[in-house]
């Protein structure tokens, strides 16, 4: 099995110092095999956070990231962590509203590792965003559909923080449910396919950070894995489910929960 997390990881909001210390805990307790993280801050002054977490988590680890300046000398983007050494990294702009001042550049980057095609992203958070979010999904298809090796081993991943729940148009048209613009695409909704009992919620107020929010509970956070007709059963999700949703240390690791996936190999 390869085992996928996904976690918006909160930049440097509330006490960063406690929640990474959490994260670095569920990381070694789940042992994933590829982390995608979004809101991940580089800053001048306190380094990267995903090489932080990479360096602290047990076992090697080795991390792609990219970012969008929110102000001097401070990046805030995606990243990819992965058990094996990352062979390329591309990263590709997907539409936003950048003159808004409470919005950054949206983004997907692209790892590949160990001949796997990962994509970490976030899209755009308000709850009136939805066709803007209609056309970063369709950037991201695209980009997936550019970069990903078809003759690899197991379909391309594509995770993070989506800000869309699933029957809005955006994460339909990402599953099969609809089109977009005459175009239809295909992704396996991790949860759907295989998740446990239950909504799924990865934005839940039971976390004290989101419920400073005041926002309904939503699922919001996916890992998508491409589908490919074969025999073998290679790149199936075989299981999922909701983590990083309760303390085992002294905070939670985030606002959000997160999500493990393991895919047949």
């Amino acid at each position: 099995m390869l085992r996928v997390l996904t976690l918006n990881i909160w930049n440097l909001s509330g006490d960063w110092r406690a929640r990474r210390v959490e994260t670095v805990e569920w990381i070694d307790r789940l042992a994933p095999d590829v982390v995608c993280l979004q809101e991940v801050v580089e800053s001048d002054a306190g380094g990267n956070q995903a090489e932080w977490l990479a360096e602290h988590c047990a076992g090697d680890w080795f991390v792609a990231y990219a970012g969008r300046p929110v102000m001097d000398g401070v990046l805030f983007g995606n990243a990819v962590l992965s058990r094996w050494p990352i062979d390329a990294q591309a990263d590709d702009d997907v539409p936003s509203t950048p003159e808004r001042e409470d919005e950054t550049q949206r983004f997907v980057l692209h790892a590949r590792t160990n001949g796997l095609d990962v994509f970490s992203t976030h899209l755009s958070w308000q709850y009136a965003d939805g066709v803007i979010r209609e056309k970063q999904v369709l950037k991201l298809a695209e980009v997936v559909a550019d970069r990903a090796d078809t003759s690899a081993a197991l379909p391309p991943i594509l995770a993070g923080d989506f800000n869309a729940e699933p029957d809005s148009t955006e994460m339909r048209f990402l599953t099969g449910l609809t089109s977009l613009e005459g175009r239809s695409v295909y992704f396996q909704d991790a949860w759907r396919v295989a998740g446990g009992r239950g909504p799924g919620y990865t934005w839940e107020n039971r976390n004290p950070h989101a419920s400073k929010e005041y926002e309904p509970d939503r699922r919001i956070d996916y890992i998508l894995v491409g589908w490919r007709r074969n025999h073998t059963g290679a790149g199936r999700v075989e299981a999922c489910r909701v983590v990083c949703d309760r303390v085992l240390t002294e905070d939670w690791a985030s606002d959000h929960h997160g999500l493990l996936a393991e895919l047949a190999t």
